[in-house]
C-alpha cells in the first residue's frame, strides 16, 4: 500500500482508538497514528522552532496528554530524525501534510506492527472502495496475513466495535462492510448508484443538494436539512455520502456541508486533507462570510485573502484576526501576532501550512464563494471545529438505533451498481 494512503488510515484508525478505553491489539496503530497528528501539528511549510509553551499548547489541542504521551511521541519523532528536542523546545523540519503521512507510514512500520494491525488497515481500505462482504474479505485477509479463523473474528468485531468500519446485516452469518470514506474517490460513479436506489422525490431533492454544493463549495447543515427533509439527510449522511464540519464558539454550534470528494487536488481528499485542516479552514471562512460583522476588516474577495496568505505574507491588521481564527491557530495552520502594517496597528495572521492555504482555495474556486465580493475579513470567532467523521458518526448511531436496516439499499446499490 501507498505509504501516504496507509498513513492517512493510520490517522483515521487512531482517531478512532481515542474513544475506547484500551487500544488492545493496537499499540502500534496509536503510538504512529498519534506521532503523526502531532507532528502535523507543530509543523509548517518551512522549517522552525517551537518554545516548550507553544508545543503543549498545541500538543493538548490535538487531545495528546501532556503529562506521559508527549516525552514518548517526542522521543519516536527524535528516533526519525524529524525533530531536534532542546530544553526549551523544538525544532521541526518542513513539513507537509503529504510527508506527515508519509512519516506515520515509517513510524508504523518501525514499530513492527501486529498482522492483525496490518490487516485492520487493508479491511478499511477495501470497504472504503465499495462495501464488500464479510465472507469474501475474510478469506482474502486470512490468505494475505495467515490469520486463523479466531483471529479474522477478532479483527472484524475489532474493526466494527472501534469503528474502522460499519457493518449492515444481510443474513444471519454475514455483513456488508464499508465505512465513512466511500465518496471521497470515484465519487461520480457512486453518487449514480445512490441516486438510482432512491424513489423519483429523494433524487429530486438529493441532485438540488449536491448541485448546490458544486455552485457553493460549502452549504449550511440547516439549508440542506430543508431540501433533502430529516429522513434522507440522516440515511445519505450515515454512508457518507456529505461530509458535515461543525464550528462552534461560545454562542452557537453552526454545521456546513461539503462535498468528501471536494478536497482533493493530487490523489484523494482522504489522503490531501486526512488532518480534517482544509475543511477546518474552509468552514471557518465560511462562518465568517456569512455570520460575521463585516466592518472588522478591509478585503474584498475571499480569493485575495487565501492568495496573500499562500504566497507567505501576512494579513492584517485588523481586529477580527486576534478574535475570531483561534481554532485554526491551535492547530497550527496560521501563527498571528500583534504588529504593524502599513501604518496600522493590530493582529496579523501569517500561514503556516501553504498546502491547506491552497487546498482550502481550490475547494472553494470550484464553487462561486470566490467570487463574492466582502467588504471585511471575514470573522469567524470559532473556538471549536468538529470533522466530519465524528458527525457521520453520530448520525449513524442514532439511525442503527432507530432502524438498523434503512441504509441497506444503497448500500447493495453501491456494491453491485455504477460498474463495481
Amino acid at each position: 500500500m501507498d505509504k501516504k494512503l496507509q498513513g492517512s488510515w493510520l490517522i483515521h484508525h487512531t482517531n478512532k482508538l481515542q474513544n475506547v478505553t484500551n487500544q488492545g491489539q493496537y499499540q502500534s496503530t496509536f503510538v504512529a497514528g498519534k506521532a503523526g497528528i502531532l507532528l502535523s501539528a507543530i509543523s509548517e511549510t518551512n522549517q522552525s522552532v517551537l518554545p516548550n509553551d507553544k508545543l503543549e499548547v498545541l500538543a493538548n489541542a490535538s487531545n495528546i496528554n501532556i503529562g506521559f504521551e508527549l516525552p514518548r511521541l517526542l522521543e519516536v519523532l527524535k528516533e526519525q530524525e524529524l525533530i531536534d528536542v532542546t530544553a526549551s523546545g523544538v525544532g521541526v523540519l518542513g513539513v507537509t501534510t503529504s510527508s506527515a503521512l508519509q512519516h506515520t507510514s515509517s513510524i508504523f512500520e518501525s514499530l513492527s506492527p501486529k498482522s492483525i494491525e496490518v490487516s485492520a488497515i487493508e479491511l478499511a481500505e477495501s470497504a472504503s472502495i465499495k462495501p464488500v462482504r464479510s465472507s469474501e474479505l475474510g478469506e482474502r485477509l486470512s490468505d494475505d496475513y495467515k490469520l486463523s479463523k479466531k483471529e479474522i473474528q477478532q479483527l472484524f468485531y475489532d474493526s466494527e466495535n472501534i469503528g474502522f468500519v460499519d457493518a449492515e446485516a444481510i443474513g444471519k452469518d454475514e455483513k456488508l462492510l464499508f465505512n465513512g470514506n466511500l465518496f471521497r474517490r470515484d465519487s461520480a460513479v457512486k453518487t449514480k448508484a445512490v441516486l438510482d436506489s432512491l424513489n423519483s422525490a429523494e433524487q429530486a431533492a438529493l441532485a438540488e443538494l449536491i448541485q448546490k454544493l458544486k455552485k457553493n463549495a460549502c452549504v449550511p447543515y440547516a439549508d440542506a436539512l430543508q431540501i433533502l427533509g430529516e429522513k434522507l439527510f440522516k440515511k445519505v449522511n450515515a454512508i457518507g455520502f456529505f461530509d458535515i464540519n461543525v464550528v462552534s464558539n461560545s454562542q452557537e454550534e453552526v454545521g456546513y456541508l461539503t462535498l468528501p470528494a471536494a478536497f482533493s487536488k493530487f490523489s484523494s481528499s482522504m489522503v490531501d486533507d486526512a488532518f480534517d485542516l482544509a475543511k477546518a479552514f474552509v468552514a471557518s471562512l465560511t462562518y465568517g462570510m456569512t455570520k460575521s460583522d463585516y466592518a472588522r476588516g478591509q478585503i474584498s474577495m475571499i480569493d485575495r485573502l487565501l492568495g496573500a496568505l499562500i504566497d507567505d505574507r501576512e494579513v492584517g491588521p485588523v481586529s477580527a484576526i486576534g478574535q475570531d481564527y483561534k481554532i485554526l491557530e491551535l492547530k497550527g495552520v496560521v501563527s498571528i501576532r500583534h504588529g504593524t502594517k502599513g501604518g496600522r496597528s493590530g493582529p496579523l495572521m501569517r500561514l503556516l501550512k501553504k498546502e491547506v492555504g491552497e487546498l482550502a482555495l481550490q475547494a472553494i474556486r470550484q464553487g462561486d464563494v470566490s467570487e463574492q465580493s466582502i467588504i471585511a475579513l471575514p470573522g469567524a470567532a470559532i473556538t471549536k471545529f468538529r470533522g466530519p467523521e465524528v458527525n457521520r458518526e453520530i448520525i449513524r448511531r442514532e439511525q442503527i438505533q432507530k432502524s438498523p436496516f434503512e441504509t441497506n439499499d444503497m448500500i447493495s446499490a453501491l456494491r453491485t451498481g455504477g460498474g463495481f
